[in-house]
C-alpha cells in the first residue's frame, strides 16, 4: 500500500480538529473503488485518535468533574455516538457497498454502546457523585472492543487494497502482472505449457445502460463467482479491468485450455444473473486464449490473447477462440456456440 499511514500527530490533530467546531464529515468518495477504499482507511485511522481523546476526557469528567476541561475538550456531555466524526460519517455511508458489511456493521454497534456506557457513567456522576465500577469495566471492554475491530478492519481493507478487487473478489491486475511473470519463468524453465486467456461479458454496455450500474456490479460479482468455482483448482482469475477478467491456467496445452475455456463459457451461458428486484439478465462472455511462449513477454502474450478474443467477438460473441502462430499448419482452434448466437 503506497498511502502514508497518519503518525501519531497526525491522529491527535485530526481528533482535536473539533474544537473549533463539529464538522460533518463527508460521504464515501465517488471517484473510484481505490478512493473509496482510501476514504474508509483514513475514516478508521481518525476514529483510533478522536475516541483515544474522548476516553481521556471522559476518565477525566469521571474523576475530576470540577475542573476545568482541557484547552482542546469540547463539552463531554455532547459526546454522543452521532455527535463524534466516526458516528456521523458512519451515518452518511452505512448503505455504501463496501461499509454495508456485517464487520462494518458491528462496528457500528460497538461504537454506540461505548458512547452509551460513557453517557452513562457521566449521568450516574451528576446524580449521586459516585462512579459505577461494572458500568466503568464494561465502557473499558468496548472500548478495547472497538479498538480491537478498527485495526482488523484496517488489515482487512489493507489486503484487499494489495491482492484482491474488492468488487468480484478476483485478484486483482496489480497482483496479476507478478503472479504471471513468474508463471512464465516457471514455464521456460520446466517446459510444461500454460495459456492465458481473456474473458469479456458480452453486451455489458447495455446492461449498464438499461438496468444500471448496480445491475452491472451484481453481473460482474456473479460472473466472477462462476469463474472462480469452475476453473481447476490451481488456476487463477484476475479482474482485468471493467467486464474483463484474466485466466491463467497453468499446465495447460491450448487442447486442455479451449476444453476448460469452453466449460466456463457454457456455465456463464446457463447462469442467468437475478438482481435485487427479481430481474433475470441473461450473461454471456466471449473469450480468447494464448500460449505463453519463451519468445514473448507477458504483455506480449496477452496482447496474442486479446487478439483471439478480438476474432471470437467478431464470429458472433459467446465463444472461445484460441490464438495460433499463422506459421503453424494446423488451423486456429476454436470452440464455437451457434445456439443463441448474438449479434
Amino acid at each position: 500500500m503506497n498511502d502514508r499511514s497518519p503518525s501519531a500527530d497526525d491522529k491527535t490533530s485530526a481528533a482535536n480538529s473539533r474544537t473549533s467546531g463539529h464538522k460533518m464529515p463527508e460521504s464515501v468518495a465517488d471517484g473510484g473503488m481505490a478512493d473509496a477504499e482510501r476514504d474508509i482507511l483514513a475514516e478508521l485511522d481518525k476514529a483510533l485518535g478522536e475516541h483515544l481523546a474522548l476516553l481521556l476526557r471522559w476518565n477525566r469528567k469521571l474523576l475530576l468533574p470540577d475542573s476545568p476541561p482541557p484547552s482542546n475538550g469540547d463539552d463531554i456531555e455532547h459526546d454522543h455516538d452521532h455527535d463524534c466524526d466516526f458516528g456521523a460519517w458512519y451515518t452518511i455511508n452505512r448503505h455504501n457497498r463496501l461499509i454495508d458489511q456485517p464487520a462494518m456493521h458491528a462496528l457500528a454497534a460497538t461504537h454506540h454502546q461505548l458512547h452509551e456506557s460513557a453517557k452513562r457513567l457521566l449521568e450516574g456522576r451528576e446524580l449521586d457523585g459516585n462512579v459505577d465500577s461494572a458500568e466503568f469495566d464494561m465502557m473499558a471492554l468496548r472500548a478495547e472492543s472497538f479498538f480491537a475491530q478498527v485495526r482488523r478492519l484496517e488489515r482487512a481493507f489493507r489486503t484487499a487494497r494489495s491482492d484482491v478487487d474488492p468488487l468480484t473478489g478476483t485478484y486483482n491486475r496489480q497482483t496479476m502482472l507478478g503472479d504471471l511473470n513468474a508463471e512464465r519463468e516457471r514455464t521456460i524453465r520446466t517446459g510444461i505449457p500454460t495459456a492465458i486467456a481473456l474473458v469479456d461479458l458480452d453486451h455489458f454496455k447495455a446492461i449498464n445502460d438499461t438496468h444500471g450500474h448496480q445491475a452491472g456490479d451484481v453481473v460482474l460479482q456473479s460472473v466472477a463467482g462462476i469463474l472462480q468455482s469452475h476453473v481447476r483448482p490451481f488456476d487463477k482469475v484476475y479482474r482485468y479491468g471493467g467486464e474483463e477478467f484474466l485466466i491463467c491456467l497453468p499446465n495447460a496445452d491450448m487442447t486442455q485450455c479451449a476444453r476448460v475455456l469452453e466449460r466456463l463459457r457454457r456455465v456463464v451461458e446457463a447462469s442467468p444473473v437475478v438482481t435485487s428486484d427479481a430481474l433475470h439478465l441473461p450473461v454471456t462472455a466471449s473469450i480468447g486464449a494464448a500460449p505463453m511462449t519463451k519468445g514473448r513477454t507477458v504483455e506480449q502474450i496477452i496482447e496474442k490473447a486479446d487478439q483471439a478474443l478480438y476474432a471470437a467477438k467478431e464470429g458472433g460473441r459467446n465463444r472461445v477462440r484460441v490464438w495460433r502462430n499463422p506459421e503453424d499448419k494446423k488451423p486456429a482452434e476454436k470452440q464455437k456456440t451457434e445456439p443463441n448466437r448474438q449479434k
